[in-house]
């Protein structure tokens, strides 16, 4: 009889820490919707496995092993059985130094958090009880915006207007699909579950203060409502994002009242799914990995000295647009009118120069893991990177089982996963820095990766 086990812990820091993913990492002012671990454990009497939502930007492979060490020692459960997700939310602290931080500000930061997703994780093992599961699908429409227009030439503009500047379309649409995968005991009682949905958690916009995000709301309105735990699993969302380009209003998608909308309604969502899933056939549980080597692009000597020259030396009356196309070959990184990622990307490309310098092309090789877990005819499917929705679209059709949940910045997290298409068009995601340093079939190599993993499992 498959049991199922579900701990929680709240991992929001003391105020003062930097955060990722806001211009100028100002530090956290406090905290709205908590920064939160979950832990759920699935055993069908032979095999164990874990997965793990947090509230965290992102962690790195390294980061990944030594968490799944902790959990696997509390939770008795294989270390290779155990996914690390990550929602991906902009308000939380710095979890690694690529960004610029210093380990003196990420470790202690680590410590504190990892501590408490071992009392989640115990917690987890202790209630592991006899359950049952189903899962459910609902469309969410009107809150995951594709933010890649297209504009003359077919060159993309990262969050820029649906207008102007010779906009003809949308690159891609959002999948607006939400999955819900939902655990009873066998009073009928909630004991959690995992809700899958394809958006950037960048919602709160400006205000300083740590934020679980959208996925924050949702989870918290899902477990006010049923009771239990529910955690968050952030799917193909690397093109994907909170503002709607139609709208002219600048802050659309963004602000705390916009963040409580958008969980609310996703919890409603939800909660929607759920009372139509249907039953998850079969309790058995499979778990399937493998190690893949995927080469950096390397930043070009001729680049490195452009990025200097605007740094150091750029005039005052300096033709941004012209400059973008011959540093980047496309007309934008963002669309804001003022070529304002022209000082990121400098910095950035700098950054990585540094980094790989001295390096063999063989040393320029990360080693990237894609995880699946099945249960009954239900799989989960890992991806380490932020990967764009066509190829999450792709995986989910392609999946000999009967739902499949994509899960990105899962067990790692090796920057973007554009494209082919998205390569050819520019834009921010497709530009080589740190957060996009994979060679552009990167996408297309993890994506067969997962349905043959899908496959061995199926057939298992």
């Amino acid at each position: 009889m498959l049991r199922v086990g579900c701990g929680r812990a709240d991992i929001t820091p003391e105020p003062g820490l930097p955060m990722v993913g806001m211009p100028g990492s100002p530090r956290g002012e406090g905290a709205r919707w908590p920064l939160q671990a979950k832990v759920f454990l699935f055993d069908d009497g032979e095999r164990r496995a874990g997965i793990v939502c947090l509230d965290l930007i992102a962690l790195v492979s390294a980061q990944v092993a030594e968490l799944r060490e902790i959990v696997a020692e509390r939770a008795g459960v294989r270390p290779a059985h155990v996914m690390i997700a990550c929602s991906h939310t902009h308000r939380a602290p710095f979890t690694e130094t690529g960004w610029g931080a210093t380990d003196e500000t990420v470790r202690p930061f680590l410590d504190f958090a990892f501590s408490r997703i071992l009392e989640a994780a115990a917690d987890a093992a202790a209630t592991l009880q006899p359950a049952t599961l189903a899962i459910g699908r609902q469309t969410a429409p009107g809150w995951a915006f594709n933010r890649r227009p297209i504009y003359a030439g077919g060159h993309v503009g990262t969050h820029g207007p649906a207008r102007g500047n010779g906009f003809t379309r949308m690159e891609e649409t959002p999948d607006e699909e939400l999955l819900a995968l939902v655990a009873r005991g066998e009073d009928g009682r909630v004991l959690g579950g995992l809700v899958d949905f394809s958006c950037h958690p960048t919602a709160m916009g400006h205000d300083p203060v740590y934020s679980a995000d959208y996925p924050g709301v949702m989870t918290a309105a899902l477990e006010a409502r049923h009771g239990g735990v529910f955690g968050f699993l952030l799917g193909a969302a690397g093109d994907t994002s909170t503002p709607d380009p139609a709208s002219r209003d600048p802050e659309s998608g963004f602000g705390p009242a916009h963040t409580r909308a958008m969980g609310e309604a996703l919890a409603e969502a939800a909660a929607a799914a759920m009372s139509a899933a249907k039953p998850v056939s079969g309790e058995e549980i499979r778990v399937a990995t493998t190690q893949m080597r995927i080469p950096q692009r390397r930043a070009t000597p001729e680049l490195v000295e452009m990025a200097r020259w605007y740094l150091e030396e750029r005039p005052a009356d300096l033709d941004e647009l012209e400059f973008t196309r011959r540093f980047y070959g496309h007309d934008y990184t963002f669309n804001d009118g003022v070529q304002l990622g022209n000082e990121r990307f400098a910095e950035e490309m700098l950054r990585m120069w540094a980094w790989q310098r001295g390096k063999s092309d063989s040393e320029l090789t990360e080693t990237v893991e894609m995880q699946a877990i099945a249960i009954g005819d239900v799989a989960i499917v890992g991806f380490p990177v932020e990967l764009f929705t066509a190829f999450g679209r792709r995986v989910k059709a392609g999946s000999p089982f009967a739902s499949t949940i994509v899960a990105t910045l899962a067990n790692g997290w090796h920057g973007y996963a554009p494209t082919l298409e998205a390569f050819e068009r520019g834009g921010y995601e497709p530009r080589f820095a740190y957060p996009s340093r994979l060679v552009p079939e990167a996408g297309d190599r993890m994506t067969d990766a997962a349905l043959e993993l899908l496959g061995r499992l199926a057939r298992d």
